[in-house]
Order: C-alpha cells, then structure tokens, then sequence
C-alpha cells in the first residue's frame, strides 16, 4: 500500500511538472521582429520625397536659366532662387538613397524640354515678327541662356538636345497638318486662317531643316 502511494505521489509531481512547463510556454512573450512593410513604406516615402525635391530644383533652374538674360545675379529674385535651390540641394544630399547624378540627368531633361519647347514657339512666331521684335529677342536670349546652362550639367550631349528639338519640331508639325486638313474641309474656314497654318508650317519645316 505504500508502494502505491509513493508511485501515485511520483506520478502527481510529474504531471504537475509538466503542466507548469506547458504554462510557461503557452504565456512566454512571442518576439516581434521588424515588419518588412514597415520597411517598404519608409523607402517609399524616401523615394516619393526625392522625387519632389528633384522636381523642384529642376523647375527653379529652368526658372533661373529663363530669368538670367533679365536680372543680374544680384537681383533680389535671382538671389531668391538661389536660396532655394541651395537648401533644396542640401537637404537633399541629407536624404538616404540621394542620387545627385539623377538630378542632374532630371535638370537636363528638363531643360532639354524647355529649349524644344521655346525652339517650336520661336518657328511659330517667325511668320509674324522680326528677329529684332523685342519678343524674338527675350525668345532668342532665354535659348541662349538654357543651352548654356545645359553644357554645364552634360557638355558632351548636346545630340540629344538637338534630337529633342526635332522631335518637338516634327510633332509640330504633324499637328498644324492636321488641323489644316480639318479646316480645309470646313466652309467656314477663310484663306486667311489657311494662309496663317501654311506660313507656321513653312517656318517649321525650315527650322527642322536647319537641325
């Protein structure tokens, strides 16, 4: 009989013994390690972040590009845009993943579009003003100011400016055509207005000529 009770008294410890392992286990604190979502939306906004500064500092050098041919470089204005584009630069260099070989190749495109842009506006007003119409000369002094600026950031690429000229050209082009087609068959359309396309037209064609 006493062996018995020693047997169950045995038996009685283990099983309270491993229950209170059971316990532990079940209430031991499951460790958290870091979420990779979390991570994904940091380099997100990292990057959304560099993506509007970048816009920013190639929006305020087309802006000065455009301003320089007006102000001298101590103007109130241009002394502006320079603040802002050195702090913008600085906090940039300060934001992990930066990439200032990316702003630049951003500022370059940029510019690229503002000289097509303004190349296509000057064949356009042609027909109509002379060279030496103050217009034509701010147009001709923005250009000169925006290729220079532009040789700074990639001397050795100016194929791609003019390829970006043409391309702005043809697209031009390809536009008044079809607007002159759709006015030929319209009654109302005068020869004026026909005239006014055809003019545009031979303006462009010589300006892509000249590329």
């Amino acid at each position: 009989m006493r062996h018995n009770w020693l047997v169950f008294s045995m038996l009685t410890t283990v099983i309270v013994s491993g229950l209170a392992t059971i316990g532990v286990v079940l209430v031991q604190p499951s460790t958290q390690t870091p979420s990779s979502g979390t991570t994904d939306k940091s380099t997100s906004k990292a990057k959304d972040f560099l993506k509007t500064i970048t816009q920013e500092i190639v929006e305020l050098e087309i802006q000065h590009a455009m301003l320089e041919p007006v102000f001298t470089t101590e103007a109130p204005l241009m002394q502006k845009i320079e603040s802002q584009l050195k702090s913008l630069r600085q906090r940039f260099s300060q934001i992990p993943l930066n990439d200032h070989k990316a702003v630049n190749h951003a500022v370059f495109e940029g510019i690229k579009a503002k000289i097509a842009e303004l190349e296509v506006k000057r064949a356009l007003l042609e027909p109509v003003f002379i060279p030496e119409a103050p217009l034509m000369q701010k147009i001709e002094s923005q250009l000169k100011s925006l290729h220079q600026r532009i040789a700074q950031i990639q001397p050795n690429n100016q194929v791609a400016v003019k390829h970006a000229i043409s391309e702005a050209i043809k697209a031009k082009i390809v536009e008044l055509k079809a607007e002159r087609s759709l006015q030929a068959t319209q009654d109302s359309s005068t020869s004026s207005t026909l005239s006014s396309i055809d003019s545009k037209l031979k303006s462009l064609e010589k300006r892509l000529a000249l590329r």
